[in-house]
C-alpha cells in the first residue's frame, strides 16, 4: 500500500470553492461523483435547483483558510505543497487533466497533483428561518446569527434532533469535501473521497470526528462554529491523506 505514494511527495495543490447554491452541469452536489480527469475544475458552476431546505453557504470559511489548513496537513503527512498556478484560463470549463497538462509544462519536477473541492455549509434547524436569498449568495456567520437571533452575537446549536430543537437555532455547520490525488504524467489517481465516499478505506471511523450529537443544546458564537467547522475538517484530513514516501 505505501509503495503506492512513493514519490509523490511534491504536489500542486488546487483548491475550489464549492458554494452549496451551485453545481457542475452533470452534478448537482460535490458529494455525488469522484473528481476525475474529465471534470470540470473551473468555470464551469450553475445554480441548483436541489439546494436542501435548511442548508447555508458560508462566507467566513474561504479558500485561503482551507489551503492553510490543508498544507498544514500535507507537511505532516510528508508532502511537499505549492499551490497550482497555470496562468490565465480560457473564457470555458477546463477539466482536471487540461489543468495538470499545463501545470507539467511549467513545472516538469511536480510529482502529483491534489484537487479539491471544499463547500462550507450551515443548516438552520426551521427551513422557515434560512433566508430567501440563500439561493443566489452566500452568507456570513454573523449575518446568520443576526438573522436567526435578533441583537445577539450567538445562536443555539441543538443537540439531539432539529425537530427538537428550539425556535431559532442551527442544527450544524459542516465543510464538505471532496479530492482526488493523481500521480503526475501518468494521471492514475491514487486517493479519491467524494463527500462521505473514500475508495481506498480511511485509517479511522471518520463519523467519530468532532463535533457530534450531543444529549443538550448549547450557545455557539461566530468563532466557536468557526473553530468546529475547521477542527472537523482537520480530524477528516489527518485520516483520508495518504503518507508519501
Amino acid at each position: 500500500m505505501a509503495q503506492r505514494f512513493r514519490n509523490t511527495h511534491r504536489v500542486a495543490v488546487f483548491v475550489q470553492r464549492w458554494p452549496c447554491y451551485l453545481k457542475l452541469p452533470a452534478q448537482a452536489h460535490l458529494g455525488n461523483d469522484f473528481i476525475r480527469t474529465s471534470t470540470p475544475f473551473a468555470g464551469a458552476f450553475q445554480p441548483t435547483e436541489e439546494l436542501p431546505p435548511r442548508a447555508i453557504d458560508v462566507t467566513d470559511i474561504d479558500a485561503c483558510l482551507v489551503e492553510e489548513i490543508l498544507f498544514r496537513e500535507l507537511a505532516k503527512k510528508g508532502f511537499q505543497p505549492e499551490l497550482g498556478h497555470v496562468g490565465p484560463l480560457p473564457n470555458r470549463s477546463v477539466t482536471v487533466s487540461e489543468i495538470m497538462a499545463r501545470y507539467q509544462v511549467i513545472n516538469p519536477e511536480v510529482q502529483s497533483f491534489l484537487f479539491c473541492f471544499f463547500s462550507p455549509t450551515l443548516f438552520v434547524a426551521q427551513a422557515e428561518k434560512a433566508p430567501k436569498e440563500r439561493h443566489r449568495r452566500s452568507f456570513s456567520l454573523l449575518e446568520i446569527i443576526n438573522l436567526l437571533n435578533p441583537g445577539q452575537t450567538s445562536v443555539i446549536w441543538a443537540g439531539p434532533q432539529a425537530a427538537e430543537a428550539p425556535s431559532g437555532a442551527i442544527s450544524h455547520a459542516f465543510i464538505y469535501w471532496s479530492m482526488t490525488l493523481f500521480r503526475a504524467w501518468t494521471w492514475e489517481p491514487l486517493v479519491l473521497v467524494a463527500d462521505s465516499r473514500v475508495a481506498t478505506r480511511p485509517r479511522f471511523d471518520l463519523p467519530r470526528c468532532p463535533p457530534g450529537p450531543t444529549a443538550e443544546n448549547y450557545p455557539a458564537d461566530a468563532e466557536v462554529i468557526i473553530r468546529l467547522m475547521t477542527d472537523n475538517l482537520r480530524c477528516r484530513l489527518r485520516f483520508l491523506l495518504p503518507d508519501a514516501f
